[in-house]
């Protein structure tokens, strides 16, 4: 069980041009046009911690092979990109086998059930992703939350706060809402969901996918990062007392 528990979805190119789980065409343009930009590089790294209080889950694939932040019958299988890609743009992946299937299908459980197995009653759920600036007026970062027993504004300002004293521009659902809920809440079994988007001008070149090299905007980062993930673990403490 952990005070906090991280959902780290869409930071792998993995099987993307697997023959068999895969099945994407080996084509330069999709991968400039689609793999680069929605890939949410390197944030394994970005939302790293030693905090012994802090669980982290890193999807092992892509999400253009399975995207676990996709619902059942999502309203985006409408348009061939629920939690399997069918489409992006003009390009079409091949059909996948029944084995396949299953295998994406199995991943998917696995990650969900090893999010389960360490949430306890009053965790917190940390959705963690980047972002491609797009508008002029796209904060550096995000936090996405619902409006349903996930939400705590007392939460989201926490994490705001501190972003935001550490020099960070900070928007509430915008340009992105919402945070995953995997787990079903009971009368007896709640937790918290918040998402955090960073805006990848934050930490690396998209040019090159390389990360910043500058050791003082890496100081900034991660210390203003231990102080969120303290701050919830005391918040999380002070609730169970309640």
């Amino acid at each position: 069980m952990s005070k906090i528990v991280l959902n780290i979805p869409h930071c792998s190119t993995n099987g993307i041009f697997d023959n068999v789980i895969g099945k994407w065409p080996r084509n330069y343009d999709f991968y400039n046009k689609f793999v680069r930009k929605l890939t949410d590089w390197h944030t394994d790294y970005l939302f790293s911690t030693h905090n012994e209080n802090v669980a982290s889950f890193v999807f092992p694939y892509s999400r253009f092979v399975c995207d676990v932040e996709r619902l059942d019958n999502d309203p985006m299988e409408e348009k061939g990109q629920g939690v399997l890609y069918e489409y992006m743009g003009s390009f079409e992946r091949g059909e996948l086998s029944l084995s396949a299937l299953k295998t994406l299908a199995d991943a998917r459980f696995e990650h969900y059930n090893n999010i389960g197995k360490h949430l306890e009653n009053g965790s917190v759920l940390i959705d963690c992703h980047s972002f491609t600036q797009e508008r002029n007026d796209d904060p550096d970062i995000c936090i996405g939350f619902n409006n349903d027993d996930s939400f705590d504004m007392h939460l989201v300002n926490i994490i705001k706060n501190e972003f935001e004293k550490s020099g960070y521009k900070v928007k509430m659902n915008y340009p992105f809402s919402n945070s995953i809920t995997p787990v079903q809440m009971t009368d007896d079994f709640n937790y918290k969901s918040v998402m955090i988007e960073v805006n990848k001008r934050v930490y690396m070149d998209e040019d090159t996918l390389m990360l910043n090299n500058s050791p003082r905007q890496w100081m900034r980062w991660f210390g203003c990062l231990d102080r969120i993930y303290d701050s919830v673990c005391e918040y999380v403490d002070e609730k169970k007392k309640d």
